[in-house]
């Protein structure tokens, strides 16, 4: 039986767009009485999106659907970065074989073309990908140097690109491009949810730590407008910069300790804020410490390694874009599907992994080609919905081309044995269960709005 809380999310759905689903249920009847599928789907295109349709209602039915993803090295790194690695790679493997199957049953080839790079060299990686002539969109990206040069490569050559897992605000404003789609969630919707969950939970005195590169100063920047413009009476009441290669100084940790705070937030790399958690917890200080969540501090093997350096500082709480414990929504079912293949919680890098690959074979199916127009166009129309099993339908903003969608806090466990439960769901912003607006609206409380948007698509 479906739950209270979900029957209310489908009443709200139905008349949030009421024409978007009187057409899935015409496709949904299409695909029951054994219709050619082109002729269902044609249906769908032209009432979700008519100038796709049309545009499309002339070629040949899709027969080939293969997509290029990067993805970062599981023999190199760290122990963090390869729990990133594996996860993401794992995540794709999933997807693959699932949406293969489901590709099979309509005749049409799907197939995923993976490569293994990082840093400057995704652009060879691509480059490889695309001269094998058969992918038709390039999925990538971990960290913000991979995300930028991804996406410029992608817009010089005309391919659709999707952002898996690279934050950096810059990819969403001056960097922004029209082929470019971020699946991962922006560093604003990050800082937005953090400043959101913290303050509202009386936390108002914040001390933020950063590192001296530009990317964590343009967080610092975006925090502090969080705080000051959306949370009336929550400050900063103190800042240090970390040397690269030295970590928080005895003057730093005075500072903290001297500041009054209730939160600490470091906005540093993964190994850094192990270290920093290693010297705050020497001070004994009375305050809750959490951190940006870059991707290696979205696995249960950096909330492990939280929790062994600080066991009492440590085991705080963390953003996530997913987390292996969400249990509504259809998420179960995810989540479920993925222990079963791999014996192992599914973490946010695996999660975008999935993601990028439905999101890509959807646009394809739907707009019924794999040529560039009718798939940008079906990525970027409004009335385009991805379901990312995070209890409502998301969409791509039209002004910067980022994913709407809730994200998640989780509390480290502190007694945990078994990985899946490391980390426990605690929080979930926006609330998309609360009634009284509609989806739209309310998933765009996280992230810069139009007017803060420096895209020009």
């Amino acid at each position: 039986m479906p739950t209270a809380t979900a029957i209310i999310l489908g009443v709200m759905m139905v008349k949030a767009d009421a024409r978007r689903s009187s057409a899935f249920q015409r496709f949904t009847d299409f695909v029951r009485k054994g219709a050619v599928f082109g002729s269902a789907l044609a249906a769908l295109s032209m009432t979700l999106c008519p100038t796709v349709a049309q545009a499309q209602a002339q070629t040949e039915p899709l027969s080939q659907i293969h997509i290029g993803v990067i993805l970062p090295s599981t023999s190199e790194g760290t122990e963090l970065d390869h729990a990133v690695a594996q996860a993401a790679q794992q995540g794709v493997v999933l997807a693959t074989e699932e949406f293969t199957q489901n590709a099979t049953m309509f005749g049409i080839d799907f197939a995923v073309v993976t490569a293994e790079a990082e840093g400057p060299d995704v652009i060879a990686a691509a480059e490889d990908l695309l001269a094998g002539g058969d992918v038709f969109a390039i999925a990538g990206g971990f960290d913000a140097e991979e995300g930028r040069l991804l996406s410029q490569w992608a817009n010089e050559n005309t391919v659709p690109f999707v952002n898996l897992f690279a934050s950096d605000d810059r990819l969403r404003n001056e960097l922004c491009a029209a082929t470019s789609f971020h699946v991962a969630p922006s560093s604003a919707m990050y800082l937005d949810a953090l400043t959101g969950w913290y303050v509202r939970a009386g936390l108002r005195n914040w001390f933020v730590v950063r590192s001296e590169d530009e990317e964590s100063a343009a967080q610092y920047e975006r925090l502090g407008r969080a705080l000051s413009e959306r949370h009336f009476g929550a400050r900063e009441v103190g800042h240090a910069v970390l040397t690269p290669g030295v970590g928080l100084q005895d003057d730093a940790l005075d500072a903290i300790a001297g500041s009054g705070a209730d939160v600490v937030v470091l906005l540093s790399p993964a190994q850094d804020q192990l270290d920093a958690l290693v010297r705050l917890e020497k001070r004994n200080l009375d305050l809750l410490v959490t951190g940006f969540p870059h991707p290696q501090t979205q696995t249960r093997t950096f909330f492990a390694a939280s929790r062994d350096a600080a066991p009492v500082l440590g085991v705080g709480m963390r953003a996530l874009a997913w987390e292996p414990t969400l249990d509504a929504y259809g998420a179960r079912e995810l989540n479920a599907r993925y222990m079963d293949r791999w014996d192992q919680p599914m973490e946010s890098a695996a999660w975008a992994g999935y993601q990028g690959i439905k999101v890509l074979f959807e646009s394809a199916m739907f707009s019924s080609s794999t040529e560039v127009e009718p798939v940008l166009s079906y990525l970027a129309a409004p009335g385009s919905v991805f379901d990312v099993w995070k209890g409502i339908g998301t969409s791509f903003r039209p002004w910067d081309h980022q994913l709407r969608q809730p994200l998640y806090l989780s509390k480290i466990d502190p007694a945990a044995t078994e990985t899946r439960l490391l980390g426990q769901l605690v929080g979930e912003l926006p609330a998309i269960y609360m009634p009284g607006t509609e989806p739209v609206e309310r998933l765009d409380q996280i992230g810069d709005l139009p007017g803060q948007s420096q895209c020009r698509l």
